[in-house]
């Protein structure tokens, strides 16, 4: 219980700090975008993101919510998933914000890193389960689950709290 009560306040510093840091994070994130194949127009280069550490080694890994026309259409938007040196490890699309995790340590971690739930446009929650390698791509044709699952849960990419930046 002491541990679930740390990681839920661990999670709630990461993401709160995580919009307003400047350095690394965002240095990194930009370079990628900037030498990215998928390369956006200069009125969709925004995007948002947050710092959490998804398998529990102490080290963040990163979320970015990609935002704008190039990026977000009719089923979402595009969400990449980094690991904790920046390498690109997922491209998720038709993902709406905010997202969700699990909470390390119980059940809604998929080995060893926590699951990513997804609200759908549609009102069902996507479980977007590691396997091993990487996240799911596409949350519209992952397994659904209860929405109950994501009740009480920090949001992530939350672009209605969240100042965009720029590339």
């Amino acid at each position: 219980m002491k541990k679930t009560i740390f990681f839920i306040a661990l999670f709630l510093f990461c993401a709160s700090t995580a919009v307003f840091a400047q350095g690394e994070p965002v240095e990194s994130i930009i370079k990628f975008l900037k030498t990215d194949k998928n390369y956006s127009s200069a009125g969709s280069r925004n995007f948002i993101y947050n710092a959490i550490d998804l398998n529990d080694d102490g080290k963040d890994e990163y979320l970015v919510g990609l935002t704008g026309m190039d990026w977000c259409g009719s089923g979402g938007c595009t969400m990449l998933v980094f690991d904790h040196n920046f390498k690109l490890n997922t491209r998720m699309t038709v993902v709406e914000y905010p997202v969700y995790i699990g909470a390390p340590a119980t059940s809604e971690v998929t080995r060893g890193y926590s699951n990513i739930y997804i609200l759908n446009r549609d009102g069902t929650v996507s479980k977007m389960a590691w396997n091993g390698t990487k996240y799911p791509t596409n949350p519209s044709v992952a397994p659904k689950v209860d929405k109950s699952i994501i009740k009480d849960k920090f949001k992530f990419l939350n672009i209605q709290e969240q100042a965009e930046l720029s590339y």
